[in-house]
């Protein structure tokens, strides 16, 4: 009796072998002993699902993250589906995303600017409580349906890249969306100073901030958008890759407060602290705000989202390298050719 109760368990635990709370979970799938190795082995994945790798092994990934063939796939239908909205949906969305940027902002602020006495002799530490509480908006943003310039210069990039969207619908998503954070940004600034939230050490990180970021050069801002866009990207990018919300939670988070942590230069972020500090007096005007922080980071956001991740991932994985996918392709079948015409005794790769 005792047998078969085993095998049972045996076989229940083979059953649920497939699934971990820790992801990704990798089940490799057992190789043939002394078996002949060819290159047509290497997939050039024009096979690849969800849950395969482009390794030798075919491991296998559990559903909760997709491969990056995919993920790529699904950012850019995020953009299509941005784009292809009617303009007042994507100013209402990108309105509603100025303001969970300000949300995510104004807790920042107002927990890492009030550890003065601990900061003044720890300056890191103002860093990391900054950079660990700013992402809750791009949570908020991604998991609500809501549209920043940042992210969609990136996904509506790369839906254009994938011949998904026409070039008038690219432009009506960037300059909605843009304009909403505006709006969105601005009006929860007003909102904070209005009830008084912008006071004390609050308010003192705000205009030093703005100061700050004020002071770069013309170059030096642009290529610190740049980065930071890079970032944001990949945040978006790697929140889409999982499909459950603790994944997307990690996917964001890390990007997000790297950036911040580095100190570099997001628009919309910036769209919020401007005005804050304009509000409270700071050592800066309107047209320092707008001709040294907003034009360059604007351009320089744009550039990361439109070339450095929709542009080279739609290479990788996309309409952008195709034909060298295809001359790859090309390559692996001549040489198995080749190779089996020398060597006949190779074994075919199942």
């Amino acid at each position: 009796m005792k047998l078969p109760i085993a095998a049972l368990l045996f076989l229940a635990a083979q059953g649920c072998s497939g699934y971990s709370f820790t992801q990704p979970m990798r089940v490799a799938v057992p190789t043939v002993a002394k078996r002949s190795y060819t290159w047509s082995m290497i997939s050039d994945g024009s096979d690849r699902s969800e849950r395969k790798s482009l390794d030798i092994s075919k491991t296998t990934y559990t559903a909760l993250v997709k491969s990056p063939r995919d993920a790529y796939r699904a950012f850019a239908e995020k953009g299509m589906s941005n784009a292809k909205m009617h303009w007042l949906k994507i100013l209402h969305q990108s309105i509603l995303g100025g303001a969970y940027v300000g949300f995510g902002g104004l807790l920042a602020l107002s927990v890492a600017g009030n550890i003065s006495g601990i900061g003044f002799t720890n300056p890191g530490l103002v860093k990391m409580t900054f950079a660990a509480l700013f992402p809750v908006n791009l949570l908020l943003i991604l998991m609500t349906g809501g549209q920043l310039f940042t992210g969609n210069s990136s996904t509506v990039a790369a839906a254009k890249f994938e011949r998904m969207v026409y070039w008038r619908e690219l432009w009506k998503s960037f300059g909605v969306s843009l304009l909403g954070n505006v709006i969105g940004c601005v009006l929860f600034a007003y909102t904070a100073n209005y009830i008084g939230l912008l006071k004390g050490g609050t308010g003192a990180l705000a205009s030093s901030t703005a100061v700050a970021k004020c002071s770069g050069t013309f170059g030096q801002t642009m290529v610190k958008a740049i980065l930071c866009n890079w970032m944001v990207s990949l945040a978006v990018f790697m929140a889409g890759a999982s499909n459950d919300l603790a994944g997307k939670l990690i996917g964001c988070w890390f990007p997000i407060s790297t950036f911040v942590a580095i100190g570099l230069e997001h628009s919309i972020a910036n769209l919020f602290i401007m005005p804050c500090a304009l509000l409270l007096g700071a050592k800066i005007t309107l047209q320092d705000a707008i001709v040294k922080n907003l034009i360059p980071v604007v351009i320089g956001n744009a550039i990361a989202g439109a070339f450095v991740v929709a542009g080279s991932y739609s290479y990788q994985f996309g309409n952008l390298g195709k034909k060298s996918r295809e001359r790859f392709r090309e390559y692996l079948a001549k040489y198995e050719i080749r190779k089996r015409n020398e060597t006949p005794e190779a074994v075919a790769f199942e």
